[in-house]
């Protein structure tokens, strides 16, 4: 039986997965969206998927707490701006 070898590469990026559906459930964008981030030194701190989206929060939007921040969608650009 051949046992499979799991790289650290294939690890970050089952990470960095989990860490764009958390993006995508909570803001319904990727983290791809947002500012560059430090997504590597925080999968080798070891902070979770979860830590990485509050740490990641933090420094978008520093002194408000995660659950205050307002998201909104448009269907199309008309929707956002409706004086086009």
């Amino acid at each position: 039986m051949i046992t499979p070898i799991i790289t650290t590469r294939d690890r970050f990026e089952a990470w960095l997965k989990a860490l764009d559906e958390i993006c995508q459930t909570e803001m319904g964008i990727s983290y791809k969206d947002l500012s560059d981030q430090h997504f590597r030194d925080w999968f080798e701190d070891g902070l979770s998927p979860e830590d990485a989206y509050y740490q990641m929060m933090e420094n978008e939007y520093p002194g408000v707490e995660v659950s205050n921040i307002y998201y909104q969608e448009f269907d199309t650009f008309k929707d956002a701006n409706p004086s086009l």
